[in-house]
């Protein structure tokens, strides 16, 4: 099987470089991922399906078998750029939901850079805090929790019923119906 491997930052991509991804290339598949997560100890991996047009049963086995493999390592196997006949079987397979696949290189370096920024923020943060001011108001400190479940019309309108006097709150209902005839 034809394929590059590169790394950044703490991912190594391994870019397959064959039109097809069949039987017989699912041998040296397995072997490069194994070499990968063993010997060169790298617990994430990016997998680029960028060149590939077609993919066989023994294909989608290895995905899967990087994708457990990559797990036991405590780390992630990612699949970036299959094309639309590769997700499709992979969806009608109840696949798609298993494994991390995303549509683009830069898509997965963008996520895993902000992932990074965001470790480092909450580290300064941290690290920033005045202990001499326990009171501080200041917003990056605090953390907002939102549900999603969350609904500001039916706090406003609780609002509004609030801030009524009690008397306007309980209004006596009319009685409906025909009047009785008085005799």
């Amino acid at each position: 099987m034809k394929h590059s491997v590169s790394n950044r930052k703490d991912l190594t991509i391994l870019k397959i470089e064959e039109t097809v991804f069949d039987v017989r290339h699912a041998g040296s598949f397995r072997d490069s991922i194994d070499y990968m997560l063993h010997s060169k100890r790298k617990k994430n991996l990016i997998i680029d399906f960028s060149l590939v047009q077609a993919i066989d049963s023994c294909g989608i086995s290895s995905m899967l078998l990087a994708h457990q493999k990559a797990n036991q390592s405590e780390g992630l196997a990612i699949f970036v750029s299959l094309c639309q006949q590769i997700k499709d079987l992979l969806k009608l397979a109840g696949l798609d939901k298993q494994l991390y696949i995303f549509t683009s290189l830069n898509e997965v370096m963008t996520l895993t850079e902000a992932m990074g920024k965001g470790k480092k923020c909450s580290r300064k943060k941290s690290s920033s805090k005045s202990r001499s001011h326990p009171n501080n108001n200041d917003q990056s400190d605090i953390e907002m929790i939102v549900s999603p479940d969350f609904n500001e019309d039916s706090i406003i309108v609780q609002e509004e019923q609030d801030a009524e006097p009690p008397s306007k709150q309980i209004k006596p209902q009319k009685k409906r119906g025909r009047p009785k005839k008085s005799s």
